[in-house]
């Protein structure tokens, strides 16, 4: 083993804690983006007293097709004092904090070198899947404690920066949405319209297409190409769908056989399957980027604004008219169809022209904050990267 490394069960222990008392209701998972999410499971009638209990500054790790997406689902516990999980997530804690902080720890498994070297192991496991006794010997750099505090408290400043324009962000877009359901919500379940209002389908405002699935010969890439691919875990963290380091791409010969399914500065995209009804514009440093099938988006806008269309689209989203427009029991899909019918409040030229005025103010500070945000990213992948130097 190298100087400085130890392996992972070296360093923490296993933990297999039941709800037997019923601690806690709180049900939770793991995303692919290494954190914490509300469980959607269904747990009517279930019994939840065989539910594993994960404690504050825990770890839990989902290790089945580890080689299919390339990354460990895998994040520490840091929102509840007490939540539980599906027996299926193996649960861990750091052994000595003095000798390894859970935040180093959590920096480690947030590595993309930490995830190329996961799949890699994975990829002789059924499925793709990773046997505990296999992770558990991967291998971590465990600096002197003080470097670690140095290191989690650099980190630290950089995630604390992203919250905060994340927060920043978020109270401008709900002025924004408070704006538009102001000036346009009550005519939704209006008797009649004012004069020079009007309710139209979605298609005849836009254009509706869908995006492409790749040949089947073809993989995603993570090195950068000149042809990003948008796929639906990119849409939908804030309003724009800008470039980032979690992108991947195609390469020149894919990209020639799907070159119709590109996307433009301006328009907006919609998932359509998964997590459907997530929402973006894209951003200039997304234009003419390939779409995945599993999103539609809304090109050559016109008689109404592209912010005024956005906002109309999360404001049914927040009515959940979205959802009631999806099909389908096993797989939920939103059907173009049905997006093309969407009725559309269309206001005269005067209201949204006034509307579009007031939206711009924030514009500016948005895309600002967001593009922001994405350098602070890069700054947290190099300080990742740098963690085995």
């Amino acid at each position: 083993m190298k100087s400085g490394y130890k392996t992972i069960e070296e360093l923490v222990i296993k933990v297999d804690e039941r709800n037997f008392n019923n601690e806690t209701d709180v049900l939770l998972g793991v995303s692919i983006d290494k954190c914490f999410i509300p469980s959607v499971a269904n747990t009517i009638g279930t019994d939840l007293t065989k539910y594993k209990l994960i404690r504050k500054n825990d770890f839990a790790v989902s290790l089945m097709q580890v080689s299919r997406d390339s990354r460990i689902p895998i994040a520490r516990q840091k929102g509840y004092e007490v939540a539980m999980m599906s027996p299926a997530y193996p649960i861990f804690r750091v052994k000595n904090p003095d000798e390894i902080l859970p935040e180093y720890l959590e920096m480690w498994f947030k590595r993309d070198e930490f995830d190329r070297e996961a799949a890699f192991i994975a990829v002789g496991g059924v499925r793709g899947s990773m046997p505990w006794n296999e992770f558990a010997q991967m291998q971590v750099y465990v600096p002197q404690i003080d470097e670690q505090r140095k290191i989690v408290e650099a980190y630290k400043i950089v995630e604390d920066r992203i919250e905060l324009k994340r927060k920043i962000n978020d109270n401008l877009e709900a002025t924004a949405q408070a704006i538009f359901q102001e000036k346009f919500a009550p005519y939704y379940d209006a008797d009649e319209l004012p004069k020079g209002y009007s309710n139209v389908s979605l298609d005849s405002l836009c254009t509706v297409k869908g995006g492409k699935r790749l040949p089947a010969d073809c993989e995603l890439l993570d090195t950068p190409t000149e042809h990003p691919y948008i796929r639906v875990r990119d849409v939908g963290s804030s309003r724009y769908v800008c470039i980032n380091s979690q992108f991947q791409y195609i390469d020149e010969e894919t990209h020639s056989a799907i070159s119709r399914y590109t996307v433009s500065t301006g328009d907006i995209v919609i998932s359509i399957v998964g997590t459907i009804g997530l929402l973006g514009k894209v951003h200039s440093s997304l234009n003419n980027a390939n779409l995945t099938e599993n999103c539609v988006k809304l090109a050559d806008i016109h008689t109404v604004t592209s912010d005024y269309l956005y906002y109309t689209l999360c404001y049914k989203k927040q009515i959940r008219e979205i959802e009631l427009l999806t099909v389908g029991a096993v797989q939920a899909k939103l059907p173009m169809y049905n997006i093309q019918s969407m009725k559309i409040l269309v206001p005269t030229e005067e209201a949204i022209s006034d509307f579009q005025k007031r939206i711009n103010t924030f514009n500016k500070q948005i895309e600002a904050n967001t593009m922001e945000i994405q350098r602070l990213y890069e700054l947290q992948d190099t300080l990742l990267s740098k963690l085995s130097a």
